[in-house]
Formats: C-alpha cells, structure tokens, sequence
C-alpha cells in the first residue's frame, strides 16, 4: 500500500497503475494550452511505462481522470532530425527562457502488432520542466505527420543480427 504525504505528494491512479502511484506535487504539469480535444483536463503527471526496462515510452497521465492517459515518445528516439518550433506566444505560455528547460513530447498511437503503431510528430507536446507548465502545439510546416509510422525494425528470427 502506498503512504502518501498529503503535503507533497498525491496519490496517482491510472489503467496501467490501478493501485496507484505516489507523484510528488513538484512533478505535476498543468498545460496552459491544452491537449487537443481535452480542453478542461489541464493537470498530468509523467509515469514510466515499465521500471524495470530501459523503454523510449512514457506514460502522460491526467490528474483529473484515471482512465485518461496518452503514451508519449521522445521523438529523437526515433527521430534523430526531428525540430519542432514554437511560436513566441507559445514560448510566453511555457515561462520559456533557455531551450535546455524544454522538452518534447509525441503522442504514440500503439497498435497489438507494434510495427504498425504511429506518433504524431505534427503536434508535439512541450513541457517546460523548470516551470513544469506544456502545451500541445502543431506545427505549421508539411514536413512532419501526424500518423508517423515508428522506424521499429522487426528482427529476422533466424538470424537476429539482420532485419
């Protein structure tokens, strides 16, 4: 069972952590533009998909609602190029100061057979984690997608170190 100081921390409970999971009220992040088609859900908390793997996936929970939950990427993982650019609007929204405060987000569509699954790098999340405030922004540009195949490479069972 877990113990929670009611002065720092909240209990989290989420489909993928039904018991919950202790965050601290430092870690929680309101967006000050929400994520699209979720305007009055404002508050998440970031949850590791599995602790005991390194996995490039994360868990963007809503405080609000358990059973609301988006798997999100480091879209650099798969992306090495990938750029995103926020207007100075956004950037006033976020408190942004030094691009070194920011980190980005992609929202995972995941299908059972993995190969499928797709990000939407066309609108990414960014998190300002020194003044833990995000927005969803789209970008206004043709060169990214919003379903983005993943670049996973299915590994040839007879000989695992081709694809």
């Amino acid at each position: 069972m877990n113990t929670v100081n009611p002065e720092t921390e909240i209990l989290v409970k989420s489909i993928y952590y039904p018991e919950g999971v202790t965050v601290e009220k430092t870690k929680i992040i309101e967006f000050v533009k929400p994520i699209l088609g979720f305007d009055s859900l404002k508050k998440y908390c970031i949850l590791n998909i599995n602790k005991e793997k390194e996995l490039p996936f994360f868990i963007l929970q809503s405080i609000e609602n358990d059973k609301l939950c988006f798997i999100v990427a480091d879209p650099n993982y798969f992306f090495k190029d990938y750029a995103a650019s926020i207007t100075d609007e956004e950037k006033e929204l976020l408190g942004f100061k030094d691009k070194t405060d920011v980190i980005l987000f992609v929202i995972v569509t995941v299908f059972r057979d993995l190969y499928s699954s797709t990000v939407n790098l066309k609108a990414p999340v960014v998190i300002n984690v020194k003044s833990r405030k995000a927005i969803q922004t789209v970008l206004n540009n043709d060169l990214y997608s919003v379903k983005q195949k993943l670049p996973i490479i299915k590994q040839n069972p007879d000989n695992p170190k081709t694809t």
